[in-house]
């Protein structure tokens, strides 16, 4: 378990790096998007695997804050593409919300992996306290 929480954070930081470095490549017309879509899916599938798994290590209480906001956040959006018919405004309003909360939800994902991956360690040297 110890393996999927270090894979989690290495493989986090590693999506960012490769959108980041595929945006700067001089010549690239691509956007940012890329690294939007590389780490939400790899956050995301983090997530399922967690609640899956089960570790004992794991951070619940964060976890079902985030799971919840990202529901929420999907359904708002739902609602917001069912309004599409009555306004346009309402979908790109959302979009360009969305553009800019993203990046705070996977800083959010990433200090709830983080902080689990600081409890696997102090578990780890408990033991040597006297």
């Amino acid at each position: 378990m110890k393996l999927l929480k270090l894979v989690d954070l290495i493989g986090q930081v590693l999506m960012l790096s490769i959108g980041i470095t595929l945006w700067l490549i001089p010549g690239n017309t691509q956007s940012l998007f890329p690294a939007y879509y590389l780490v939400g899916s790899w956050q995301l599938l983090s997530l399922f695997l967690h609640y899956l798994l089960k570790p004992g290590w794991l951070n619940l209480k964060d976890r079902r804050i985030y799971a919840k906001t990202l529901l929420w956040t999907f359904v708002i959006g739902l609602v917001c593409t069912m309004l599409l018919t009555v306004s346009g405004a309402v979908l790109l309003f959302f979009l360009a919300m969305l553009f800019f909360v993203s990046p705070a939800y996977a800083t959010w994902y990433f200090i709830i992996g983080l902080t689990e991956w600081k409890t696997i360690k102090n578990r780890e040297l408990i033991h040597l306290k006297r």
